[in-house]
């Protein structure tokens, strides 16, 4: 079953541009089982328990691969290389590839989420997180709030039961949607992950949309931050603080936590509006996070 908010992206870009034509595969450089049937080419290299391995998929196991993805939406394709005895790597691929050919946006299954994180500093060397929002498309919202015991504690790094459970939070999507996280949420999400000794998502494991670059791309603003570009559209107005607040919640103060919590949380909302107000005019593209 299709994600509430990518069925209201595709109805948004179906109501600008009318249904969606039918692409050749010959189009998308993407072989038909035809073609495929016929290549003397190997398939591409994939790695399987830290060995590089040629992985070859006869038109059997590439249907098998199919109908256990349409079976099984909700699967991430780890799920499916799992049950199918197969390297992980090939089955995202073979996977990409039969979504193109056989005319699915590989967004029609990833299970999608939308992150904000709200931290002291722009730098993880400098700062540390103090919340984190995670919004997934049924509704469901995780989330996680550092608390003033820790901010108090002697630990130079308090964050860490924060990060652990935003990274714990990121199994449960595919995609992660983002504003602005490519330069921000993203590389220091990662970056506290490392000084902690927690797993990051590997590369490839976990797909990122950036709305910033849409916008940017898309519209022609004075300014292209979060709040400019919702407030133009018309739609949920993004809190705002004060410097002070923001001060008093790096020194732990509970209310001040709790009014930045607020505020993580509200742009999840905004984040998710503007991804269905732009969706019609961009192509998604796979990029990990």
């Amino acid at each position: 079953m299709r994600s509430s908010a990518t069925q209201d992206w595709r109805a948004s870009r179906a109501a600008c541009f009318g249904p969606a034509q039918p692409v050749a595969a010959e189009t998308l450089g993407v072989m038909t089982r035809r073609q495929h049937k016929r290549s003397d080419l190997d398939p591409p290299v994939a790695f399987h328990g830290g060995m590089m391995t040629y992985t070859r998929w006869t038109t059997t196991q590439e249907d098998a691969l199919w109908n256990a993805h349409r079976e099984h939406p909700g699967w991430s394709t780890k799920k499916l290389a799992t049950e199918l005895d197969r390297p992980w790597k090939s089955v995202d691929n073979r996977l990409y590839l039969l979504k193109c050919a056989r005319e699915e946006h590989w967004l029609d299954a990833a299970r999608v989420g939308f992150l904000d994180l709200e931290s002291t500093s722009l730098h993880a060397d400098s700062g540390h997180l103090l919340s984190w929002g995670l919004l997934a498309t049924d509704g469901t919202v995780y989330s996680d709030l550092i608390t003033r015991r820790e901010i108090m504690s002697a630990e130079v790094e308090p964050d860490k039961r924060i990060v652990a459970s935003c990274l714990k939070a990121l199994y449960n999507v595919d995609c992660v949607v983002t504003y602005n996280g490519t330069r921000f949420d993203m590389p220091l999400l990662r970056s506290r992950a490392m000084v902690h000794g927690l797993t990051y998502p590997a590369y490839g494991q976990l797909l990122h949309i950036d709305l910033y670059f849409a916008a940017k791309s898309s519209l022609r603003l004075t300014s292209k931050r979060m709040g400019n570009v919702s407030r133009f559209l018309g739609l949920t107005e993004k809190d705002s603080y004060d410097i002070t607040v923001w001060n008093r919640a790096r020194r732990g103060d509970t209310e001040a936590l709790q009014h930045i919590y607020s505020h993580n949380v509200g742009d999840l909302h905004i984040t998710q509006d503007l991804f269905i107000a732009l969706g019609p005019y961009r192509k998604w593209l796979r990029r990990s996070a």
